[in-house]
């Protein structure tokens, strides 16, 4: 009985491990397309900064998400086995070229000084495509994620 217990205990904090690994891609997601968590943090960078800030922000966001994705994948391997090799080499494929800033921005200089940073193109296709790999994700792991209406209650969960 002690046993079970234990086990159950470890399967919930994985679980809840689980769980917070997604709550941080869902924020690193959200810093990565604009820049900031919310309007509020937006308002607090000096307008003069933010041609500056803002890009550098979402690409260094970005390169996050791709890495807390990486452990996600490493993290499902024992849930989802069979789709751990096929998710890795979906973000290999990222994360080989993640440290070439230059791939994702271009600054504009005036007299040697950094006056504008812009996301480029590719900066905006490797989030959505890292947004494709959260969602697949999250459908292959859905049965753990998600209890089905008519099974509320009914729910057995294997040892």
């Amino acid at each position: 009985m002690e046993t079970d217990f234990e086990s159950t205990n470890i399967n919930i904090e994985w679980l809840n491990n689980i769980l917070e690994e997604l709550k941080l891609i869902q924020d690193l997601e959200r810093q990565s397309r604009e820049g900031c968590r919310n309007l509020m943090e937006y308002l607090q960078i000096p307008f003069n900064q933010q041609k500056i800030i803002m890009a550098d922000v979402q690409y260094k966001n970005m390169r996050f998400l791709a890495l807390e994705l990486d452990l996600l994948i490493v993290n499902l391997a024992p849930i989802i086995p069979e789709k751990v090799d096929e998710y890795s080499r979906q973000l290999n494929a990222i994360i080989k070229n993640i440290n070439k800033r230059s791939l994702f921005l271009e600054e504009r200089k005036v007299k040697n000084r950094v006056v504008e940073v812009y996301t480029l193109s590719f900066l905006h296709q490797t989030i959505d495509y890292l947004v494709k790999i959260k969602s697949n994700i999250i459908k292959d792991i859905s049965s753990i994620l998600y209890i089905k209406p008519e099974e509320i209650g009914r729910k057995k969960w294997k040892k």
